[in-house]
């Protein structure tokens, strides 16, 4: 019988932590140990040893989860960042995050961070938050075909007319008849930002850039819009290592 695991929560908001505490108590080998608003008080509770997982969310009174991650790395209890911002995917790896959620918590989700963070306990180093493990089902336009998409493998995403093209890695371009902004809403990913009012990026994959495109491996260059530059300049800063 394997190890129950011990969980402390720790969000400024109640309810993201009751949703958590709810998905929790239905899968087994996990308890809950602590539920904190204040990153001081979960500090202390961990200090003690009194958990072996750390669910956090990122933006609180205080400390951030980020922060408070780094104060324990020493420690090694894997954490699980559960956020409603969704461009801190960087900074997770830094302070051995196993798993990014994005609010609202799903069954699904949680479960997949917990599956990680114990298989990190076990000493599996390989171990961190990967987002080529998720899956989103596009309808394809013109056709009856839906295709899954790892948001990993997408390069860019081109919004042309009534429709969003999701260029991959592997060349190929799935067409989906919906506008960029929804298509945006359902690749909700750290790593996919949008530069262009008809162009987002996975700055992960960007070979290169000069004030007015992106430049991938494959030739492919993507303009930024003029209206998004300080923003993408100041997101490309927070995340460059100092």
């Amino acid at each position: 019988m394997e190890k129950i695991l011990k969980i402390g929560l720790l969000d400024d908001e109640e309810h993201p932590r009751t949703l958590i505490s709810d998905v929790i108590e239905s899968i087994p080998g996990y308890e809950i140990a602590f539920s904190s608003a204040s990153p001081f008080e979960a500090l202390e509770l961990i200090r003690q040893n009194l958990i072996d997982i750390l669910i956090t969310d990122i933006k609180m009174p205080g400390f951030s989860g980020l922060e408070l991650s780094r104060k324990i790395l020493h420690l090694d209890v894997p954490v699980i960042i559960c956020s409603a911002h969704g461009d801190f995917g960087v900074e997770s790896f830094k302070v051995n995050a196993v798993y990014y959620i994005l609010k609202p918590p799903s069954f699904f989700e949680v479960s997949i961070a917990l599956d990680k963070a114990r298989l990190a306990l076990r000493g599996n180093k390989s171990v961190s938050y990967q987002p080529m493990e998720d899956l989103i089902l596009f309808k394809e336009s013109g056709d009856f075909k839906q295709v899954f998409v790892k948001p990993a493998d997408i390069s860019y995403i081109e919004q042309k007319a009534e429709m969003t093209w999701i260029f991959l890695d592997s060349g190929e371009v799935v067409k989906t008849r919906s506008r960029l902004y929804n298509t945006l809403e359902k690749v909700q990913r750290p790593f996919i930002v949008k530069i262009h009012r008809s162009y987002a990026v996975n700055y992960l994959k960007i070979k290169s850039l000069d004030p007015a495109f992106c430049h991938f491996q494959n030739g492919v260059r993507v303009p930024i819009g003029k209206e998004f530059r300080q923003d993408f300049a100041q997101f490309l800063r927070s995340k460059t290592l100092t």
